[in-house]
């Protein structure tokens, strides 16, 4: 259903800078030229802006309706007299979005989006930034309305064919845990956590494997910082990265040079390696960037550069660890980490592959899971085995009496002391 390569829009929808109208359409249209086929946009991009843009050169180019869309829900565009730079966006459409999970908001946002898209059906309709590091306190509530009504107005617009699949459109690896342990998706699409630079949705990309949960992997250059030269003003996730993170891209990049490619290509392809991911979309704005991406998916990489890739990733494990006050790595074969302080549900921690998010509280002194245990696989500290799992624990979950039994206890009861000659 979904081409390997495709657009995300944001970008034409003023992110960060003024894009204009003639820009814009050039973008589309020279995406449109070399072939691309699959655009995923949302209402929040822009405020409609980009839909609007989109739905526009869709009018124009794609009489057959070859091109593949996906949208998103969960926001709705309330009028507003306010300009300038809103939410990261810069003399967009004058509208607020305000968010809204429950069922006649999703089917509201839905309606407007086909409006603007001028498309009566659309392809693939997600749910846009669920999660507790988007909404804080009030992710519970989001949570429920979705839950409750949102998720089944998406699902009944598909039973009536108004929608080809359905799913979320997310930047939390947890959330996706969470909605998989409860409904049906049949698309993910999980942006800035399966790249280069973070490979934290690994074991949610397993899993994925198994349900037959497509992923679609946005943001493949971590906020920018690995499409490029490393000179000049440099953001990782959406912020300025640290010397640790500066560090691992210029490792990256060299282990590149030195095989002959050039790292941005390596960052557009790797997520396609995995067989879960069904496409990957970075955001363009302008001709050359287009153009570019289109020589970057070209690239014929070499088989042996990906080794080197993951051992760039191996070594740097033990600073990242290092570089989160709130866990220690005793011993480089444990399974698990300690937490030395307090850990809140929704804080970000940095695990083996980049990071994740706390789906609860953990207290000072106990153990975090370093990766995915499988029941009754031993858990290591120190170096040596200290119990075993009595349940599967994902990474970034805390490792307690609730899933573990521990060998030591079982070994050194008072009638087991008994019997030792």
């Amino acid at each position: 259903m979904i081409p390997q390569l495709g657009m995300g829009t944001a970008p034409i929808g003023n992110l960060y800078r003024v894009v204009g109208d003639e820009e814009a359409q050039a973008t589309l249209n020279a995406a449109w030229d070399a072939g691309i086929r699959y655009y995923d946009s949302a209402p929040h991009y822009g405020f409609g802006l980009a839909e609007r843009r989109l739905g526009a050169m869709l009018a124009a180019r794609d009489m057959a309706g070859e091109a593949v869309i996906s949208t998103k829900v969960g926001r709705l565009l309330v009028p507003t007299q306010a300009q300038g730079e809103r939410h990261g966006f810069v003399d967009a459409d004058p509208y607020d979005p305000v968010f809204d999970y429950g069922h006649d908001a999703v089917l509201r946002s839905f309606d407007g989006s086909r409006a603007r898209l001028r498309r009566e059906r659309i392809d693939l309709l997600l749910a846009h930034d669920l999660g507790r590091m988007t909404h804080g306190d009030a992710h519970e509530d989001h949570l429920r309305a979705f839950l409750s009504g949102g998720y089944r107005a998406m699902r009944d617009l598909r039973d009536a064919g108004a929608v080809g699949a359905i799913g979320i459109g997310v930047n939390e690896v947890a959330i996706c845990n969470a909605l998989l342990d409860h409904v049906e998706l049949d698309m993910i699409l999980l942006a800035g956590r399966y790249t280069l630079l973070d490979r934290s949705a690994e074991p949610l990309l397993e899993r994925c494997a198994t349900l037959g949960v497509q992923v679609i992997v946005g943001g493949p250059y971590n906020s920018g910082i690995l499409a490029r030269d490393l000179t000049g003003p440099l953001h990782f996730d959406y912020r300025t990265p640290s010397a640790d993170i500066i560090d691992r891209a210029k490792r990256l990049a060299q282990t590149c040079a030195d095989t002959g490619v050039f790292l941005p290509a390596a960052a557009l392809q790797f997520p396609l390696r995995h067989a879960a991911v069904a496409a990957v979309i970075p955001g363009l704005v302008g001709v050359d960037q287009v153009t570019d991406t289109m020589v970057r998916m070209a690239a014929d990489l070499p088989d042996t550069l990906w080794p080197m890739l993951d051992d760039v990733q191996a070594k740097a494990e033990p600073a990242m660890l290092q570089g989160d006050a709130r866990l220690i790595l005793l011993h480089p074969d444990d399974n698990v980490l300690i937490c030395v302080r307090p850990i809140e549900a929704g804080d970000m921690l940095a695990l083996s592959h980049g990071t994740i998010t706390a789906g609860q509280a953990i207290p000072i002194g106990h153990k975090v899971a370093r990766k995915p245990i499988a029941p009754g696989e031993k858990i290591i500290k120190y170096g040596a085995p200290i119990g075993s799992m009595t349940a599967a624990a994902m990474a970034g979950e805390w490792v307690h009496m609730h899933n573990m039994k521990s060998d030591y206890i079982s070994s050194h009861t008072r009638t087991a002391l008994e019997k030792q000659p």
